[in-house]
């Protein structure tokens, strides 16, 4: 009797395992549209990633995550914001996201007006296609600050713009 009760135990505690393992992440998804830059023409052009549904600000932080983890498999997207934890940070209040950059971000690029505006936008057309929040504020390694890379005035308040 106790070799039969050990092994249903044995058994199920198998079973369990699996579909433990085989288990897909619960909880309802949405699709956004991240704006990732093309590489043959240097514009933005939306891509659909699913996101965890949420309320706003966990939202944004996963936008910004599909941005920071970007799309390397594909040659046809070139990466501007470097695969580096936390270079880039987002808080929500209103319908104002607060977005902190980290000057590493302008160590590793070309000082360019056209690399800084695709950063920008490339957040801001993200950020603002999450129901709640319409604008963007930036702050640079915590302090507002009049530039980043030199060609924009980051204490400006920006909106979507659709990609050029």
């Amino acid at each position: 009797m106790r070799k039969i009760v050990f092994t249903l135990i044995m058994l199920m505690g198998l079973v369990s395992f699996a579909v433990a393992c085989t288990k897909e992440e619960s909880g309802a998804k949405t699709e956004i549209d991240v704006y990732y830059v093309d590489s043959a023409m240097n514009r933005l052009l939306p891509y659909t990633e699913e996101i965890p549904e949420s309320d706003k600000l966990h939202m944004a932080r996963s936008a910004v995550e599909c941005i920071i983890r970007g799309r390397d498999d594909n040659e046809g997207i070139r990466r501007l914001i470097p695969n580096i934890p936390d270079c880039v940070t987002v808080n929500v209040e209103d319908n104002i996201a607060y977005v902190n950059l980290s000057s590493a971000i302008s160590d590793e690029l070309p000082s360019s007006g056209d690399i800084e505006k695709l950063i920008i936008y490339q957040l801001v057309d993200t950020i603002t296609g999450i129901r709640g929040i319409r604008f963007v504020k930036f702050t640079v390694d915590g302090n507002i600050h009049k530039d980043f890379m030199g060609y924009y005035d980051m204490r400006e308040t920006y909106k979507f713009v659709y990609p050029e």
